[in-house]
């Protein structure tokens, strides 16, 4: 059967499958794979996995590819129910047991497989289904051989990476209940390694032949090394937050100083071929180091007052300083003592920070006292190790021997200088050595800045007088890739100077320095004085803020000049500090102006001729900050922007990052021409065909900049264009997918309707409408309230046309308006919709009523009343309910406006509804006309809400475009709401009401309390 379960009798046809699967033939190999797919859903598939994996007389490859099976098989239906395609309980249990005898793998291959499938169900089944998993796997480790004791530590080391790694506080508790049954004998079999291995590995490091047992040993010195660092770490709570003491910090720290102290002299001392018991000392050396770090990161307090914090800060200081003035061998050694050095400068428990070491509780402000007093202790015990001039030494050590550029670095520029200058971006600072160089001096530097600022300033006037400027060809001495020594130096110096720009600020005169020496330094085209040029461009960047006003031609010039050199790296040098000069505070336009079209040239030269992303980006993003910065000044040059981009947009199919770039510089380039924005068309509109539909491929990476685009097209139109405004079934699809787009697809909705008029809206009309309605009520409060807006341009803009066509969408926000689940603020701008359709067609108004009252469950207010009565009412009852949410003047007075209106209905009920319908109308002629202040009130309108403003986001502003503003304006001045006097259209309503009503109006009228009555008849104009 297909569902039955497998049994031992199938275990040989498994096999055979097994076997089948690494068959060079590929329709039998795929005809394996789909069988062993079927099978792993059944029942036993792992357990006869197992039996194959345990066989030692079977093939290996089969044994290697069963073992991949089982892990993958394992980490799929380990979790699962039975019924849900998972792993019964009887077959687990089974498992469980089956692997502790399938540890004993003379193969490391199949032994590491093992070793993680133990770790993946451990991470599921500890505690609760395999309490005994330690317990049985020491009880092997005490009985077995050293193979086996071998693959225990392996097994171990998988499962406490994979229970470590586990942040619940349950699972952190039971972490710490592992951590007191192992701890004691990984620290023991720690100290009998590290002692044999420290006897034995002089000799054996250093013989010809491989000694398999010391490699052996080693091994399980590194697992168990790595064991305890996952038990020290995660065992126990960090002392940073309970600032209680870890005794096995106190323990263990002077042993791995004492062992670290051991393994150094032993390191290979060429960077030729080595043995593997050479590479495991190097490795060995990396991770003791690297777990100072850790220990000063988890459990600072701790580390700080165990015996050797004083003894391991300047030994691991020490190794810094007294590295070879040649470029270091060891970098991952020199990188993590600089990392240690780093974290003890910049450790926040050492600073006394308590925002996040501390836990909240009744004990806080204990906690915090004690803290002050541990971080003064920690202060005053760093003060003295820093006392004399270690800080100085260590300073100049950096200076000297780990910034100079090495062969390797030089090599590496000569072979691709792109990736060079791009090397410092790749990763964090931590993984490479001269980030951690640069980022300890700094932090230096800030940490004594008065102390170190001389040596600094020593070290660059050495340096300079060493090597004065032009002089690079002519220096003497030792070279290092053609490159003379002295030159390499003054670069370290001047790097060094780059990196403590902010704190050396008050030592340079950087105008000074720039027009006596590095102008020159720039100028000098000798191969020999390419670092210098480099190095003093990339200055011009990290010093800009102290660049005079003056100098900035200059700076411009020599910046030009090094763009126009074939080497990339200079290029990208000078590229960078462009950038830094142009978004500088100080920039000023007028100055640049001159520069413009031969620096656009080079950008474009640039570009064109590069194939690394990185630099393209780069190239772009100083070729979109000119277009921002020049704004309309960039017009003159537009012409030859235009020439560059369709290009670069063809070459730059399938990289979405690279066309980013191109629709972010053509969204500034588009909002700088404003109304001369046509002469973009021919490139224009074929992009926002391709970037705003949703069909397309790139279409998760494109989408958002491409509406953008469009948006700050459709602003700055002069006139109406059908191919910019026929791409509008997109938005529809856009829409209809995700509303993760909403805002800027309503501005496109008021972009389009402003400046494609009836033509548009005869076309589109519905398409909007449908827009509408499947977001209304689908949306949350932002959403709404970029909805509504919409509604009521589409009512002032076309009052004619649009209440029928929009009939479906104003039924629907109906619905929800007297559902009276909207927030306050989307009800009064749902009112404010339905108040200008009564103001603009009272008959339009109370269609929409009353072909929606049979979807509204609303009470009858009376028997045989005529269709929409009861939806009127209890659409009044709100709008007088909530009329006081409507809170701007425009809107206000368009509400005020449209109950006048709504007097003149013949409907007795409205009445009765008189005194707070005139209370809400005085009030508004009160702010609009009545008061000393109401000539004041900015006028305004209900159709353009701050909601729909451009997002904060957003990297061009359109929203005051001149095309754009222009018809707004236009709007605004056909809006009746800006040409009706209050009082005058509250006069003519009254009489028409009185012509309605009779002399139940008279009636209605007498029955207002006389302070309203008063305010009425002020508003009309009435002496009383």
């Amino acid at each position: 059967m297909e569902n039955s379960p497998l049994g031992p009798d199938d275990v040989n046809s498994l096999y055979e499958g097994l076997r089948q699967a690494l068959s060079p033939d590929i329709n039998v190999q795929k005809a394996a794979e789909s069988t062993l797919k079927c099978l792993e859903a059944r029942q036993g598939f792992c357990s006869c996995l197992a039996e194959i994996i345990g066989s030692k007389n079977v093939h290996h490859s089969a044994r290697w590819l069963a073992t991949i099976y089982f892990k993958n098989s394992i980490n799929r239906h380990w979790r699962l129910r039975p019924g849900q395609g998972g792993i019964s309980d009887q077959e687990k249990s089974h498992l469980r047991t089956k692997l502790l005898s399938l540890l004993d793998q003379e193969d490391t291959q199949i032994a590491v497989q093992v070793a993680v499938v133990f770790a993946k169900v451990a991470r599921i089944d500890y505690p609760r289904q395999w309490q005994s998993v330690f317990a049985d796997l020491i009880a092997l480790m005490q009985s077995g051989s050293t193979l086996t004791v071998r693959r225990v530590y392996l097994v171990l080391h998988h499962i406490l990476k994979e229970l470590s790694s586990k942040r619940l506080t349950s699972d952190q508790k039971n972490f710490a209940d592992v951590t007191k049954l192992l701890y004691d004998s990984y620290w023991n079999q720690w100290l009998a390694d590290t002692t044999t291995l420290l006897q034995v590995l002089p000799e054996a490091v250093n013989s010809s032949e491989q000694n398999a047992s010391v490699v052996l040993t080693f091994e399980r010195w590194l697992l168990v090394l790595k064991g305890l660092r996952r038990l020290i770490l995660f065992g126990f709570q960090s002392d940073a937050k309970s600032l209680q003491l870890v005794p096995a910090v106190a323990q263990v720290a002077p042993a791995f100083l004492k062992c670290l102290q051991g393994l150094l002299p032993l390191r290979h001392e060429n960077s030729g071929r080595r043995s593997q018991l050479q590479a495991m000392v190097d490795r060995a050396i990396l991770k003791l180091t690297k777990i100072f770090s850790n220990l000063l990161e988890t459990h600072p307090w701790s580390l700080l007052h165990c015996a050797v914090f004083s003894p391991l800060l300047e030994f691991l200081w020490g190794q810094i300083v007294g590295a070879p003035s040649a470029a270091p061998l060891y970098e991952s050694f020199y990188r993590q003592c600089m990392l240690f050095v780093h974290g003890v400068l910049k450790s926040p428990a050492y600073g006394g920070s308590s925002s996040s070491s501390l836990e909240l509780n009744l004990a806080a402000r204990s906690q915090a006292a004690v803290l002050k007093s541990m971080s003064a202790e920690a202060k005053a015990n760093l003060k003295t190790f820093w006392a004399g001039s270690r800080q100085q030494m260590l300073c100049v050590s950096i200076v000297e021997k780990f910034l100079p550029l090495n062969a390797k670095e030089l090599q590496e520029w000569a072979e691709s200088p792109s990736a060079f200058h791009h090397e410092a971006d790749v990763g964090s600072w931590q993984d490479h050595l001269r980030g951690c160089a640069e980022t300890l001096l700094a932090s230096l530097l800030e940490e004594d800045r008065q102390s170190l600022a001389p040596v600094m300033m020593q070290l660059l006037k050495s340096a300079s007088e060493a090597c004065p400027p032009g002089s690079c060809h002519m220096q003497p001495g030792p070279r290092i890739r053609g490159i003379p020594a002295a030159v390499l130096a003054k670069e370290a110096a001047y790097n060094a100077v780059g990196v403590g720009a902010y704190e050396l600020h008050d030592y340079i005169d950087f105008g000074s320095w720039f027009n006596t020496a590095l102008l020159q330094e720039l100028a000098d085209t000798s191969p020999e004085a390419k670092p210098l040029r480099r190095r003093a461009a990339l200055l011009l960047g990290q010093w800009v803020v102290k660049l005079p006003a003056d100098s900035r031609p200059a700076a411009y010039q020599a910046l030009l000049s090094l763009m126009a050199d074939q080497d990339t790296a200079l290029q990208l040098a000078a590229v960078s500090s462009l950038r830094a000069l142009i978004e500088d505070w100080e920039f000023q336009e007028a100055p640049f102006l001159e520069f413009v079209a031969p620096a656009l040239r080079l950008l474009a030269a640039l570009l064109q001729e590069s194939t690394e992303l990185d630099t393209q980006l780069q190239v772009f993003h100083v070729f979109n900050m000119i277009i921002e910065r020049l704004a309309d000044g960039i017009r003159p040059f537009a012409e030859g922007i235009l020439q560059l981009l369709p290009s670069v947009w063809q070459q730059a199919e399938g990289q979405s990052l690279l066309r980013i770039q191109v629709l972010l510089s053509m969204q500034r380039l588009v909002n700088a021409l404003g109304t001369g924005s046509p002469s973009c068309y021919p490139f224009l509109l074929p992009m926002l065909q391709v970037c705003t539909d949703p069909n397309q491929p790139d279409e998760l990476n494109l989408l958002e900049d491409g509406l953008q685009l469009w948006l700050i097209a459709l602003r700055n139109a002069p006139a109406p264009q059908p191919e910019l405004l026929n791409i509008f079934p997109n938005l529809a699809v856009v829409m209809e997918r995700s509303t993760e787009h909403i805002q800027t697809a309503t501005q496109i909705i008021t972009s389009c309707v402003l400046l494609g008029g009836p033509s548009f809206m005869d076309k589109h009309a519905a398409t909007i409408v449908g827009i509408l309605c499947t977001s209304l009520g689908n949306v949350k409060e932002r959403g709404m309230l970029l909805l509504l807006p919409v509604m009521g341009l589409l009512l002032c803009a076309y009052p004619e046309q649009m209440p029928g066509v929009m009939e479906p969408a104003l039924q629907k926000l109906l619905q929800l308006l007297l559902s009276h689940q909207e927030p306050s603020q989307v009800l009064a701008g749902g009112l404010g919709v339905f108040a200008r359709l009564l103001l603009q067609s009272s008959a339009a108004f109370l269609q929409v009523l009353a072909r929606a009252e049979p979807h509204l469950a609303l009470p009858a207010v009376s028997a045989g009343s005529q269709p929409g009565v009861n939806a009127l009412l209890a659409f009044l009852d709100l709008w007088l309910d909530k009329f006081d949410n409507i809170g701007m003047p425009h809107a206000r007075k368009l509400s005020a406006l449209a109950m006048c209106v709504l007097l003149t209905v013949p409907l007795p009920a409205i009445l009765e509804r008189l005194e707070p319908i005139a209370g809400c109308i005085t009030s508004v002629w009160f702010e609009v006309e009545g008061s000393d202040l109401a000539g004041h009130i900015r006028p305004g309108n209900d159709y353009f809400s701050p909601a729909q403003g451009d997002a904060a986001d957003t990297v061009v502003s359109s929203e005051d475009a001149e095309g754009e503003s222009t018809r707004r304006q236009e709007l605004y001045d056909r809006d009746v709401v800006n040409h009706i006097q209050l009082s005058e259209f509250l006069r003519t309503q009254l009489a028409s009401c009185a012509a309605v009503h009779g002399a139940a109006f008279q009636t209605a009228l007498s029955r207002l309390p006389a302070t309203l009555a008063e305010q009425v008849k002020a508003a009309v104009g009435e002496k009383t």
